[in-house]
């Protein structure tokens, strides 16, 4: 196949290829992103491909391992502050009440799917492979959920903490 048509056959495939993408990291920028850094590696490597028999399914076979890396290469920002949102602290104190009430306000606010793992997680004290067989998820979506409800938290408090002069 002449660089021409390989290049017409996957802009082709494209679509597919973030969709795919998109269904592993649930996010249509980091799927854009991942798809075109898998369709460089491919272009650059497209003499090769002319002992591929079934270009499409190397693709999104491509697209799946390199959003997998990406999501195993993923850290939570910042851990949970388990204190600040008072699910695993046991000391009560004078202001147990208020902090408690600041930390379910930030955990109401976060996206629906979100809110229920933390809840599921912290409250209900549900081991994770509990949540993914609740909620029929893959434990790499599940580590992918979490990590954006901590760093949603961890923005919020960051948010109401005082300004320091």
């Amino acid at each position: 196949m002449d660089n021409e048509a390989f290049k017409k056959r996957i802009i082709q495939l494209q679509p597919g290829l973030q969709k795919v993408a998109e269904s592993i990291l649930n996010d249509a920028d980091r799927a854009a992103d991942a798809v075109q850094d898998t369709v460089l590696k491919i272009w650059d490597n497209r003499r090769r491909m002319n002992r591929v028999s079934n270009l499409e399914g190397y693709c999104v076979t491509a697209v799946k391992r390199h959003c997998i890396d990406l999501l195993r290469e993923q850290q939570p920002s910042i851990p949970i502050d388990d204190e600040a949102l008072m699910i695993a602290d046991t000391v009560f104190d004078d202001n147990f009440e208020e902090r408690y009430r600041q930390a379910r306000a930030l955990i109401d606010q976060l996206p629906v799917k979100q809110r229920e793992i933390i809840l599921m997680k912290y409250e209900q004290e549900m081991p994770n492979a509990e949540i993914e067989k609740a909620l029929q998820i893959s434990s790499t979506n599940l580590y992918t959920i979490l990590s954006r409800a901590y760093k949603s938290l961890r923005e919020a408090m960051d948010r109401e903490k005082p300004q320091q002069s």
